[in-house]
């Protein structure tokens, strides 16, 4: 992923063309029978795309639905203690950007059939497989297993059609979850936010070394995470000698040095913001920056 992120307008033209890339990706897995012929399938193809940090994982499967079947699907339409291909017609598949990690246990970028084990009682079984182009359980074989992880299940609310989907989004991790029926099963999958966000920076930096945005960008994202200040301050110092009339890099500038105890500093720096800014008719953080200066000068030696 590059370093500065996609557009909104981007964002909003992939989405409203998402129908019609299902329908091409279900053409694309066709026989050539079916190619002749397309009918609608009894199990509707569905994808998900899910950002985490700087980390795009994608999850394409058939959905199942339970017409009628309550209390039928678990344990008898699908069996506990055997593999089921956690979904319907073709595998159920992921694929994410960057290297990630399943409960705590590392998986390679890539794309990987998912198959579940479930059981009566106790953690499911996700195993992650490379066998992205396989139709139905039968195609399923051991010896291609990358990783296997346990998910914890509970009785969830009644879910008609099986749905993929993540909760609990922070910058480095979510969870990804299994719901169909009365049940639903999670894992964790973690992301190193960081590292991509520093392989990222390097890229641009190279690619643009005299964009005072870039420069700043960078500081600031160092400044956020609290690493490596002084390679945050170098470049925040490059951004002002390149743009010394715009407000952002004197203020990136001041909260560095506030992190490094240099209030004197910090202060001379925001008011230098502030001075910059003034005449800037989208400047809105003056409020903010008086704030810190106030707060600063009380600690000023």
């Amino acid at each position: 992923m590059n370093f500065i992120k996609y557009s909104i307008f981007i964002l909003l033209f992939l989405s409203s063309f998402s129908t019609f890339a299902q329908k091409e990706g279900q053409a694309n897995d066709m026989t050539e029978e079916e190619e002749k012929l397309e009918l609608p399938r009894k199990s509707s193809l569905s994808t998900l795309m899910q950002e985490i940090g700087l980390t795009e994982f994608f999850v394409r499967y058939g959905r199942p639905s339970v017409k009628g079947r309550k209390k039928h699907i678990w344990g008898e339409l699908v069996p506990y203690g055997k593999v089921w291909r956690a979904g319907a017609n073709e595998a159920t598949t992921i694929e994410f950007s960057s290297d990630v990690k399943i409960n705590g246990k590392p998986l390679k970028k890539g794309k990987y059939a998912i198959f579940v084990i479930p059981q009566k009682k106790g953690d499911w079984t996700f195993i992650f497989n490379t066998a992205i182009d396989s139709w139905g359980k039968e195609a399923y074989n051991e010896a291609n297993d990358v990783l296997r992880v346990n998910a914890t299940v509970e009785k969830s609310k009644f879910q008609e059609t099986l749905a993929y989907d993540f909760d609990k989004i922070l910058e480095n991790e979510g969870t990804f979850i299994l719901r169909w029926e009365c049940k639903l099963a999670r894992i964790t999958i973690q992301v190193n936010t960081v590292e991509e966000a520093r392989k990222n920076i390097a890229e641009a930096i190279s690619k643009y070394p005299n964009d005072w945005q870039v420069l700043v960008r960078s500081a600031s994202y160092y400044k956020s995470e609290n690493m490596e200040l002084r390679q945050a301050l170098d470049w925040v110092n490059q951004s002002i000698k390149l743009k010394n009339d715009h407000y952002l890099p004197y203020w990136v500038k001041s909260e560095i040095l506030a992190l490094e105890n240099d209030y004197k500093g910090a202060v001379e720096n925001a008011q230098k913001a502030l001075e910059t800014g003034k005449d800037d008719d989208s400047f809105i953080y003056a409020q903010t920056i008086q704030s810190q200066i106030d707060n600063w000068l009380l600690k000023v030696n």
